[in-house]
Order: C-alpha cells, then sequence, then structure tokens
C-alpha cells in the first residue's frame, strides 16, 4: 500500500481543482490493478479505514462515479452509431423501429393470444411510416441520442440503487465498512462491461457480454470480500440475495400483470 494509490485533494482545493478530470477518474494503474483483483491496493485495508476516510470521501467515491459514468458512455458508443445508422435508414425514431422488429419477430405467436397484440403491431408499423415533423435521420439521432445517454445514467442508478441493497446485508452479517469505501471499491467492477460495446456484433457481442459480465460479477464478490471484511461465503450472499429478491418480486408483479390482462380480455 503506498500513497500512490489515492488521488489526494488538498484541504483547501479551490472550485477549479475540485472540478478537475483527475479528480472525478481514476489513475489508469488504478484500473488496472482492480483488474487484477488487487482491490486492497486500491481503496486501502479496512485497518487504515479511519485514518483515510476524509480521502476516500472526497476522491474515491468521486472517482467512483466518474468512473462509473465514463464506462457507460464508452460502452454504449458503438451501440449508439448502429442505432442511429439504423433508424436512419428507416426515417424514423429508434423506439418505433424497435417496436416494428418486435412486431415482425414476434407476429406469428402474438396471433395466437387471446387479445389483439397484432392490431398493435400493424398500428406500429402505420406509426413508423409516417413522415416526421423533423428529418428522418435527425429524429433518428435524437432517439439513438437519447438511449446512449440511458447508458451511463442506468449503470450507476444500478450502481447506487443495488450497491445500497448489498451494503445493508453486509450490514447485516456485521460489515463495519463505510458507504463511501464500499463504493470507492465496486465501482472498479463495471470495467470488464466494457465488453457489452461489442452487443450490435453478431455471435461476437452475446460472448463479449458473457464474459464482461462474469468477469464483472467476481470483480464485485472480490471488492465485497476486500472491504467489508467478510468471509467470502457471506460476501457472496450479500451480493446474490439482493438480486434473488428483485427478481422473485419482478416475477411476482409480472404473474399478477398478466392475470389482470388476461381477465381483460377473456
Amino acid at each position: 500500500m503506498n500513497r500512490e494509490s489515492f488521488l489526494e485533494v488538498a484541504g483547501h482545493a479551490d472550485t477549479q481543482d475540485v472540478w478537475a478530470l483527475s479528480q472525478w477518474l481514476p489513475q489508469p494503474e488504478q484500473v488496472r490493478m482492480a483488474l487484477q483483483l488487487r482491490i486492497s491496493e486500491v481503496v486501502g485495508p479496512a485497518a487504515g479505514e479511519t485514518e483515510n476516510e476524509a480521502d476516500l470521501s472526497t476522491t474515491s467515491m468521486r472517482q467512483g462515479i466518474g468512473l462509473v459514468v465514463s464506462l457507460g458512455l464508452v460502452a454504449g458508443f458503438l451501440p449508439f452509431l448502429v442505432d442511429w445508422f439504423r433508424a436512419a435508414r428507416m426515417g424514423a425514431p429508434l423506439p418505433l423501429l424497435r417496436l416494428v422488429q418486435q412486431a415482425d419477430s414476434q407476429g406469428a405467436a402474438w396471433r395466437n393470444l387471446p387479445w389483439p397484440m397484432e392490431v398493435w403491431a400493424e398500428t406500429a408499423r402505420a406509426m413508423a411510416g409516417l413522415d416526421p415533423r423533423l428529418p428522418g435521420w435527425l429524429a433518428a439521432l435524437l432517439s439513438a441520442l437519447g438511449e446512449w445517454v440511458n447508458w451511463p445514467l442506468g449503470w450507476l442508478t444500478l450502481w447506487l440503487v443495488y450497491g445500497l441493497s448489498i451494503l445493508a446485508v453486509c450490514k447485516l452479517f456485521g460489515a463495519g465498512t463505510t458507504l463511501q469505501r464500499f463504493y470507492a471499491a465496486t465501482a472498479y467492477a463495471y470495467t470488464p462491461l466494457l465488453l457489452t460495446a461489442l452487443s450490435p456484433i453478431p455471435c461476437l457481442g452475446v460472448l463479449a457480454g458473457f464474459i464482461g459480465v462474469v468477469w464483472s460479477a467476481v470483480m464485485y464478490i472480490h471488492a465485497v470480500y476486500v472491504v467489508t471484511g467478510l468471509d467470502m461465503g457471506r460476501a457472496i450472499l450479500a451480493v446474490i440475495i439482493p438480486l434473488a429478491a428483485g427478481l422473485l418480486l419482478g416475477v411476482v408483479l409480472a404473474g399478477a400483470l398478466l392475470t389482470t390482462l388476461v381477465g381483460i380480455w377473456l
């Protein structure tokens, strides 16, 4: 552990220093060490938490925010270009293009459902064929740009909300880490998700995305293990429990919605 592992902010740093790019992103060496599962060298051992807590809350967590947002922007850039090109060729906003594609791919199955999904599909095709108020390429650009912006926002929301639920479980298990230190460590686990940038590429995109998700999960569990001081078994449980609870809640809500729709149309 050495001082180069931290980006220090002076106690009386002016506004320009605080908003400097170097204060919002970790050093490349820090990212490299995190990818090698050397999390303790990036955020410091638990024994030094009290001593470094002020630095971690003003730099490391801020760096985590910058890292997650930057990773989301980079990962979403190639999908943004592909979406813009496809929507521009059709001359329609991206949501309508996706709705038509889903209608075409699911058309045969929809015809067997007890409600008029095919009518909705035909409506989507008709809406996509209407002359837009904006030029087709501009409507496609703005809608694809909106999708691109959602990448970092979605990742940031997942990092904060899912991380908070994991930290709550860790606290129930007896962990003594702080919120700042926890987020400082887990932000690096999003780095392998850069591989999802290859999602538009057939076959390769699926494989790269799978590798990225697995690698990210391994890094996240290791980060939780390091910063909380829990044993590996409880660290894994702390990561799995909120995910399982969220999936169970989603299944229950989806089942209730499906039951309601079937009851309406039958």
